[in-house]
């Protein structure tokens, strides 16, 4: 038996809900599990019932629509150092008292440190190295924000046993933008393949399940929310006004992605509304399309549920939208702004991602990452192997 401790970024669930199947992984082998995380994410992970320590969020900044701003993740450097600061004197102790025998930190450079500064063998996974910015930022900051991630993240993930990127090897890397440009990638980094969320299927199908299976006249689209909360709301908004003007031509299922929300769904004009949905794994294997944001671990999960996808980016979050035009490039899918996105035009999206190309293309990118093991190689990783 050994004790490992996970890290999970704590900005969205993609980080958490990928660790969470490898700690179930990690248990069942009979090894001891704790966790670190953030705000909403750290409750989650309590819910799940893993031991949590609650660390203060070091993130990107968002302005008030919900993009993501580097003027004020500039401005706000200083605020954003001392909470990692902060992450960091805590994960000391937390280590220091779990006393794992290896450290596995999914995009937590705080952690690392920590697990630096304690002597614990550490193995980092990660998509994301370089943080770019969009064309929109002034370019004195975004040259300096993109530099600094580099230099900055170089300097911790370089200082970790193993760097594993839950990613596919070119030609089909999903986040080769943030990992290729300026030369991030380490010459260290491994691709193992995507690792995704193990979800329990329900067992018992709701009415609402049960009639989107039973669905033979409308084409049926499930809208994946997710992302840090701040983006969520506007992103819903605009779900639910194209759900209600194509409530002729598709059956919408939508969750708005808030861990802890009501899980029963509801009735809305052109289908239905989960506000956290615990059926989304039936969902996505039996849907016609689905739109989502453009997170990695959601486009792992089409990608392996051979499932077209309409993905609208976080607004200038250029990670997202590097791994959307990826999957247009690759054909698995289409990429359309937020701003761009209304009815017409996600109707436009739907139409063609009826047309088989997509699906025959899905298809031949899953027999690739079917040829992968994450979570195989990651254990075998944690297991000094």
């Amino acid at each position: 038996m050994k004790r490992v401790y996970l890290a999970a970024f704590g900005s969205g669930m993609g980080h958490a809900s990928r660790l969470s199947a490898l700690a179930r992984r990690l248990v069942s082998a009979g090894d001891r599990v704790a966790f670190s995380s953030s705000g909403e994410v750290a409750r989650w992970l309590r819910a799940q019932g893993y031991a949590c320590n609650d660390l203060p969020l070091v993130d990107i900044r968002f302005d008030e629509s919900g993009a993501f701003s580097a003027t004020e993740t500039f401005k706000f450097l200083p605020f954003i150092l001392a909470r990692f600061h902060e992450q960091v004197r805590r994960e000391v102790g937390n280590l220091s008292r779990f006393d794992p025998d290896v450290v596995l930190s999914d995009s937590m450079a705080s952690t690392v440190v920590a697990s630096r500064l304690v002597g614990v063998r550490t193995v980092v996974l990660l998509n994301q190295l370089r943080l770019s910015s969009s064309p929109s930022t002034p370019r004195v900051v975004a040259d300096w924000l993109s530099a600094a991630s580099v230099d900055f993240g170089g300097a911790f993930w370089d200082r970790c046993e193993e760097i594993l990127v839950p990613d596919l090897p070119p030609p089909y890397t999903i986040s080769e933008r943030n990992l290729w440009g300026a030369g991030a990638i380490s010459s260290r980094a491994r691709y193992v393949g995507f690792l995704v969320p193990e979800r329990a299927r329900p067992a018992e199908e709701d009415a609402v399940l049960r009639r989107w299976r039973a669905e033979q006249r409308k084409p049926r689209v499930f809208w994946q929310i997710s992302g840090p909360p701040s983006t969520r709301r506007a992103f819903l908004r605009k779900a639910l006004e194209v759900a209600k003007a194509l409530a002729d031509r598709y059956l919408f299922v939508l969750t708005a992605g808030s861990p802890g929300g009501e899980t029963s769904p509801t009735q809305v004009p052109g289908g239905y509304l989960y506000g956290w949905c615990r059926a989304a794994t039936s969902y996505i294997a039996t849907c016609d399309a689905v739109v989502s944001r453009a997170g990695h671990v959601s486009i792992s999960d089409y990608v392996l549920n051979a499932k077209p996808s309409l993905l609208v980016p976080i607004r200038a979050q250029t990670e997202q939208m590097g791994n959307a035009l990826k999957v247009a490039k690759l054909g698995l899918g289409l990429a359309l702004g937020e701003s761009a996105l209304e009815p017409r035009t996600a109707d436009e999206a739907l139409r063609d991602l009826s047309s088989g190309r997509y699906s025959q293309r899905a298809e031949e990118v899953r027999r690739v990452a079917e040829g992968y093991d994450a979570m195989g190689s990651i254990m075998a990783f944690l297991s000094g192997r």
